[in-house]
């Protein structure tokens, strides 16, 4: 472990010192945090934004009691730098990925986080800190939902906003289980997404032959959906997933997925420290192959003007 004359006592943050705009949000001077006896201290090298950011600015989404000066980062990734003396997973110098939500010592919006180690995962060698720094909350939530569909290899499913944050995580991970996929997506650079990400069939959502591609692509119908994006509900392509297959979404996605009769609906809240069951839906050998797209920011310093623009991304779409 450094010792104390290498971890500084004072840091840059992104903070707030009350709910509001993304104005609120302000670059100011905090202590380190100390790491915890299961906790991990972070040198943050890159910060996510994600689009519920704007929620917890603004107070209209609380992942915990408000206590300000705050400090959020849902996001993140960098070095460990120290470690609590109950820390059996990490050690010094580990690059790591993770989930800063709910945490009362702060986000990821800072140049050091102390986290749980339980929302920490090591970054696949193959994956920069920029990627690394977008995928924990997306990555957790297209997990759960490939979970709650609880499908073997070879299932036929459809995933809504296969373009998207969640989704385009989701389909890779899907076909690293061995499900057939068909992707629907947002506009041509979306469609070239999911191509390139191995979509085995895809369409953009806006093309009125959506519902023609996905019949020809699975003419018996579909074993279950993902749904990422609402739309206008997806009522007559959902009625291809067949009588007991399950439909599954986070909590949030609107308007609501229209689930024909028969099939199961399950709609999830997204929790770092619990999954639908505990099977290995990653094999360790493909984490290598993962791909992450990302527009977050990098530290504190870039904080609040990435959060601006996510911001204006969030009231156009």
């Amino acid at each position: 472990m450094p010792s104390a004359r290498t971890i500084p006592t004072r840091m840059r943050v992104a903070a707030m010192d009350h709910f509001g705009g993304p104005d609120v949000i302000h670059t100011e001077t905090m202590r380190v945090p100390k790491p915890g006896r299961r906790e991990v201290l972070v040198r943050v090298h890159t910060a996510g934004v994600g689009t519920w950011d704007p929620a917890l600015v603004d107070g209209t989404f609380q992942d915990m009691k408000p206590k300000f000066p705050r400090v959020i980062g849902s996001d993140g990734a960098g070095t460990v730098i120290a470690v609590g003396d109950r820390v059996e997973r990490f050690a010094v110098g580990d690059r790591v990925y993770g989930w800063g939500l709910g945490n009362v010592k702060g986000g990821f919006f800072a140049e050091y986080a102390a986290i749980h180690e339980k929302n920490l995962a090591p970054i696949p060698e193959s994956l920069s800190f920029d990627e690394a720094g977008a995928l924990a909350v997306s990555g957790i939530t297209a997990l759960q939902g490939l979970d709650h569909l609880a499908l073997e290899s070879g299932a036929r499913i459809i995933i809504f906003g296969a373009s998207g944050g969640v989704g385009h995580v989701a389909l890779q991970l899907a076909k690293r289980l061995g499900f057939a996929v068909f992707a629907v997506a947002s506009k041509s650079d979306g469609v070239e997404l999911v191509e390139r990400l191995g979509a085995d069939a895809c369409a953009d959502g806006h093309a009125r032959s959506l519902l023609k591609q996905l019949r020809e692509f699975s003419p018996e119908g579909y074993e279950g959906a993902l749904v990422f994006a609402g739309a206008k509900g997806w009522k007559q392509e959902l009625a291809l997933v067949r009588r007991s297959g399950r439909i599954v979404w986070p909590n949030g996605v609107e308007p609501l997925p229209v689930v024909p009769e028969g099939v199961e609906r399950i709609a999830y809240d997204v929790r770092a420290d619990e999954r639908a069951d505990r099977r290995e839906p990653v094999p360790r050998r493909a984490d290598e192959a993962l791909s992450a797209r990302c527009g977050g920011a990098s530290a504190a310093r870039r904080a609040a003007p990435s959060h601006r623009q996510a911001r204006a991304r969030a009231r156009v779409t």
